[in-house]
C-alpha cells in the first residue's frame, strides 16, 4: 500500500536535557545487572545448590530463552499498538515494577528435593516469568531512544547514558551478591534467596524514576495500525541494515553469554580460587566501564562499527592472554589485569549494538513509512535468543557433561583440559565473526545526515523519485533498496 502524502510540517522537537539522559539510563540498571547476576550465578546455583544435573540446568536456559525470544516481538507489536494516556511504551514501565521485583527473588528459592523433574519445571517455570517480566520492560525501553530525538549525538548519549547504568549495575551485581551470600556461609540457599529479594527491589524501583524522564514522540505517537504479527515482523528483513546489525549484536552477545555463564566456573575449576571472584569481576566491569565514553565519542564521530571493530579486537587480545598468561599459580594482579583487558574489549560489544538500533528503525522508516520502534526492540532480542536458546547455552550444559565436568567435585586434568579449550574457543570464534560483520555497516553520522534530511523531506510531502543523487546513493546504501520502493507500508 502506498503511504498517503502529507504537508504537514512536523513540529520542533521537545529538547533532551541532562536530566532526561540520565533517567532514561537509569532503566538498564535492571536489564544490567538483573541479567549479569542470572549469567554468572544462577547456572553454578543449580548445579552446586540445588543439585540439578548439568544437561537439564542447560535445557532449562534453553527453552526459556526460546520462549522470551517469541515473547520480545510479541511485546513490541503490543506496544506499537497500546493507546493510553501515557503513550505506547511508558505505560509498561509503571505495570512492570511488582513483577520485576517478584519474579527475581522466586528464581533464587533453593528448592530442596532430589527429583530431577520438580526441579527442572519449578526453576524453568521461574525463568520464563523472570524473561516475562523483562520483556515488558525491555522491550519499550529500549524503542524510546528513535522517538525521543532523532539527533545522532542525542541517541549516542541516551544509548550510552544506558550502558553507563548497566555497567554500574554489572559493577555491583559483580561484587555485592557474593558479599550477600557469603553472609551465610552455612545456608548458601539462604544467602541466594535473601540477594535475590534485595535486588529485586533494587531492579524494580527505578522504574519510577524512568516514567517521569521519558517522552515519546506526539509526532510518531499515534499506535501503528495493523494486525498481522508475523508477516509485519518478516518484513524487518528488508532493511539491510538490520540484517548487519542483528548479526553484530547476535555475534557480541552470544560470546559474552558464554564468557559469563563459564567465568564462576573457570574461576572455581580451572584456577582453584573462586575467592578471587569479586575482585576479578569488579575488574572486568569498572574497565568496561571506563572505557564506555570513549567508545561513545568515537562512535559520535565516526559511526558505531569502528569502536565496535576495535573493542571486538581488544576483547579477542584479552581472551588469548587468559589462555598465554593465566593459570592456577597466577598471581591475583596478573588475573584482574587480564579481566580488565577483556573487559574494556566487551564494552564496545554490550554498547554498540544498542547504540545502533535507533537508526536501522530510521532506514525502516524510508522503507515503510512508518515509526516501527517496539518491532525492531523486539525483534532484535528475539532473534538473539533463538541462538541463544537454541544453540549456545544448551551447548554449554551438555559440553559440561561431554567433556566429563562433575558438579561439586575435583575436575580431572582431562576435563579441565577441554573446559579451557570451550571457554576460550567459543568466544573467540564468535568475536571474530562480529568484526568480520561491522565492517559491512554503513551507518555514520554522514550517511544518517542524509537519511534524516530525506525523511524529513518525505514525511513533509516530498516524493522519493525527487531525491539527489547523492540522497539516492546513501539510502539505497542503507536500505537495500532503490527509491521506487522506498516509502510503502508494510502491509
Amino acid at each position: 500500500m502506498e503511504r498517503v502524502e502529507s504537508t504537514k510540517v512536523a513540529p520542533a522537537e521537545r529538547p533532551v536535557l541532562l536530566r532526561n539522559v540520565i533517567g532514561y539510563g537509569i532503566g538498564d540498571i535492571y536489564g544490567g545487572g538483573a541479567f549479569l547476576i542470572v549469567g554468572m550465578l544462577f547456572m553454578f546455583f543449580l548445579t552446586e545448590v540445588v543439585h540439578m544435573r548439568p544437561e537439564l540446568a542447560g535445557l532449562m536456559f534453553g527453552l526459556g530463552k526460546v520462549w522470551d525470544g517469541i515473547t520480545d516481538p510479541l511485546m513490541g507489536f503490543i506496544s506499537d499498538r497500546t493507546k493510553s494516556k501515557a503513550g505506547r511504551r511508558r505505560v509498561y514501565f509503571l505495570w512492570g515494577i511488582v513483577p520485576i521485583a517478584v519474579t527475581f527473588a522466586l528464581l533464587w528459592v533453593p528448592i530442596r528435593t532430589g527429583n530431577q523433574a520438580v526441579l527442572f519445571v519449578y526453576y524453568l517455570l521461574a525463568y520464563v516469568l523472570l524473561d516475562a517480566a523483562n520483556t515488558m520492560v525491555m522491550t519499550p525501553y529500549s524503542a524510546l531512544p528513535a522517538e525521543m530525538s532523532s539527533d545522532f549525538k542525542v541517541r549516542n548519549r541516551l544509548s550510552t547514558s544506558r550502558l553507563i547504568f548497566s555497567g554500574i549495575s554489572s559493577l555491583l551485581a559483580a561484587v555485592v551478591p557474593a558479599m550477600i551470600i557469603g553472609a551465610f556461609p552455612g545456608d548458601p540457599g539462604k544467602g541466594r534467596l535473601v540477594m535475590g529479594i534485595a535486588f529485586g527491589l533494587f531492579f524494580a524501583l527505578p522504574w519510577i524514576i524512568v516514567y517521569r524522564s521519558t517522552w515519546e514522540n506526539n509526532e510518531r505517537r499515534e499506535a501503528v495500525e495493523g494486525e498481522n504479527l508475523f508477516k509485519e515482523f518478516a518484513t524487518i528483513f528488508r532493511n539491510r541494515s538490520f540484517r548487519i546489525h542483528f548479526l553484530i549484536y547476535v555475534f557480541a552477545y552470544t560470546a559474552m553469554d558464554i564468557l559469563m555463564a563459564l567465568f564462576t566456573y573457570y574461576l572455581t575449576y580451572y584456577l582453584g580460587r573462586p575467592d578471587i571472584y569479586s575482585i576479578t569481576m569488579g575488574s572486568l566491569m569498572v574497565a568496561q566501564l571506563a572505557v564506555m565514553p570513549l567508545y561513545s565519542a568515537l562512535a559520535s564521530k565516526k559511526g558505531p562499527a569502528l569502536p565496535y571493530g576495535i573493542g571486538l579486537a581488544v576483547w579477542a587480545v584479552g581472551m588469548a592472554a587468559l589462555t598465554l598468561l593465566v593459570g592456577p599459580t597466577s598471581p591475583v594482579a596478573l588475573v584482574a589485569c587480564v579481566a580488565a583487558l577483556v573487559g574494556m574489549g566487551t564494552s564496545a560489544g554490550v554498547l554498540m549494538p544498542y547504540a545502533i538500533l535507533p537508526f536501522v528503525i530510521d532506514v525502516d522508516e524510508l522503507i515503510t513509512g512508518e515509526q516501527r520502534s517496539g518491532v525492531y526492540a523486539g525483534a532484535m532480542t528475539l532473534l538473539r535468543k533463538l541462538v541463544q536458546g537454541l544453540l549456545a547455552l544448551p551447548a554449554i550444559g551438555f559440553m559440561l557433561k561431554g567433556i566429563g565436568f562433575v558438579p561439586s567435585a575435583v575436575q580431572s586434568a582431562e576435563t579441565l583440559s577441554k573446559f579451557k579449550f570451550f571457554f576460550i574457543a567459543g568466544p573467540g570464534i564468535l568475536i571474530l565473526c562480529g568484526i568480520v560483520a561491522a565492517t559491512r555497516f554503513r551507518i555514520t553520522p554522514t550517511t544518517h545526515a542524509v537519511l534524516k534530511a530525506e525523511l524529513a523531506r518525505l514525511r513533509a510531502g516530498g516524493s522519493p523519485e525527487d531525491a539527489t543523487p547523492e540522497t539516492v546513493s546513501v539510502c539505497e546504501l542503507l536500505s537495500g533498496h532503490p527509491k521506487s520502493q522506498w516509502w510503502k507500508a508494510p502491509r
